[in-house]
């Protein structure tokens, strides 16, 4: 079995953080985490942020009738959209087109 440096343990975090190693590197990882204080806190930081990350930026769910919407645009039926937001809509882009000019 190998042993790891700390570059090499703290390039790996993601990975075990994730379960992306084999078992023989989630071992190798382990072990080394054990008897180095620094990168098991380096870990536990990691993983708290990733899981604070999670937390924070699951995304909400789209309203239901923008969710109907969007299904019967996937279907290919055709709804009127109002036109003053298209006549908005077309603005905006004609804006957007000239400032990349």
């Amino acid at each position: 079995m190998e042993c790891l440096d700390c570059v090499e343990a703290t390039a790996r975090l993601h990975l075990y953080i994730d379960r992306e190693l084999t078992a023989e590197e989630v071992e190798i990882v382990q072990q080394h985490l054990e008897g180095c204080p620094n990168c098991d806190c380096r870990f536990h930081f990691d993983l708290q942020l990733k899981r604070l990350i999670h937390e924070r930026c699951t995304i909400e769910h789209a309203p239901v009738h923008l969710r109907e919407a969007v299904m019967r645009l996937a279907q290919g039926e055709r709804s009127k959209i109002d036109a003053d937001l298209a006549r908005e809509i077309k603005k905006e882009m004609k804006a957007d087109l000239e400032g990349w000019r």
